[in-house]
């Protein structure tokens, strides 16, 4: 097995993107091909490693070059159009041609969503693929929040479809049996929500294709009861970044105050083992990336400030992303509930031609009967004369 990397995608390219492959190596069964400017990827190995080239610091390491960057002010689509020999673009491309197994990137994320659909291609089936992390819970298994921003505006078999491959994913990747899904809302009972909510509220209650846990409040996301929670990708979107923002205000407020004077330093001294335990149980970082689920191979989107922990720990992802065949199962899934959606639509349809035949038949013995009541009428009056 290949994971491609994109050796240029992030805040802190290629430097800490290429500590985490030299990290992560011998985690991995996978070789890495790491895909950049292969000049200054060189030098960077050089200035870390005392190496001429990356081979030789791991012979499982390889670089493919790739001239340009797509930077995150470029429109998406224009620049996945046009700068076919950038960094991101040569990685799609060679996973679509099958030259790797995964493909991870740091970069855009606009540009990865765009090069994901536009050269590695939608599952048969799928109608928009879906953005999603996997976050801590209290209970340190972790969850996946499926959209956090790939769609804006979704309706409810989008929905549909995100809770199926999510699920999916969190049963062969995380080892979860029969994971719980839970629908985004903005109160527990049945009835809450919008008409996005309420309808889609209503296929999953009627669905044998997942465990549907029911509706979910976002102050209740980390409590752990739930391993997928489905949202649109605006609804995701802001819930990850506010998630983002606690995480970052609690840290700060926890340096400031325990910094503050000496005696609260020689507390947090003492505090130490505590709260390095407490860091590492809010760490999402150990979790990977975010998975662009729905595309025809496995593709992993690494958080922009990315350091070499992160990638490290998203390139084990990857690998385990394409080990389980989690696209394959997808597909399979989708393409039989399409069967079943057709012969839903076919049978729906027999039974309007056969409903339609019956108010025809009965709109013709209603005509008989009429015209019988009346010939019986106009022969009584002829009797009468």
């Amino acid at each position: 097995m290949k994971i491609l990397v994109d050796a240029m995608g992030g805040d802190h390219a290629p430097d800490e993107i290429i500590k985490g492959c030299v990290n992560s190596i011998n985690d991995l069964e996978s070789d890495i091909v790491l895909i950049g400017k292969e000049e200054i990827i060189n030098n960077k190995v050089k200035e870390f490693y005392g190496k001429d080239s990356i081979t030789e610091v791991s012979p499982r390491i390889t670089v493919v070059n790739a001239d340009s960057v797509i930077e995150n002010e470029e429109a998406p689509t224009s620049a996945i159009k046009t700068k076919k020999d950038s960094s991101m673009v040569i990685g799609f491309n060679m996973l679509k041609n099958g030259e790797g197994d995964a493909f991870v990137s740091a970069g855009s994320t606009g540009a990865f969503l765009t090069g994901g659909l536009l050269l590695v291609g939608r599952i048969k089936g799928i109608d928009r693929p879906a953005l999603c992390p996997i976050l801590p819970t209290y209970t340190g298994k972790g969850f996946m929040l499926i959209d956090c921003g790939a769609n804006t505006n979704c309706r409810p078999i989008n929905l549909f479809q995100f809770a199926t491959m999510g699920s999916i994913y969190m049963n062969k990747v995380m080892n979860v049996e029969d994971p719980k899904v839970g629908l985004l809302n903005i109160g527990a009972e049945e009835g809450k929500g919008n008409e996005l909510t309420k309808e889609t509220y209503q296929k999953f209650s009627e669905t044998d294709e997942f465990n549907f846990y029911g509706n979910i409040e976002g102050r209740d996301m980390f409590d752990g009861d739930v391993n997928v929670v489905v949202t649109d990708g605006f609804t995701g979107n802001v819930a990850l970044k506010t998630t983002e923002g606690v995480g970052h205000m609690v840290n700060r407020l926890l340096k400031e105050e325990l910094s503050a004077n000496i005696w609260r330093k020689i507390l947090a001294m003492l505090l130490m083992p505590a709260l390095k335990k407490f860091k590492k149980r809010m760490d999402y970082s150990e979790y990977g990336g975010a998975l662009l689920l729905g595309i025809k191979k496995p593709i992993v989107k690494c958080h922009g400030t990315a350091n070499a922990k992160i990638v490290r720990y998203t390139l084990i992802q990857a690998e385990n992303f394409a080990k389980t065949k989690v696209v394959d199962t997808i597909a399979e899934e989708i393409k039989k509930l399409d069967e079943i959606e057709k012969q839903n639509e076919k049978s729906l349809q027999s039974n309007q031609i056969v409903e339609k035949e019956n108010k025809e038949q009965g709109a013709q013995n209603a005509e008989k009967k009429e015209n019988a009541t009346n010939q019986k009428s106009m022969n009584k009056k002829k009797n009468k004369k």
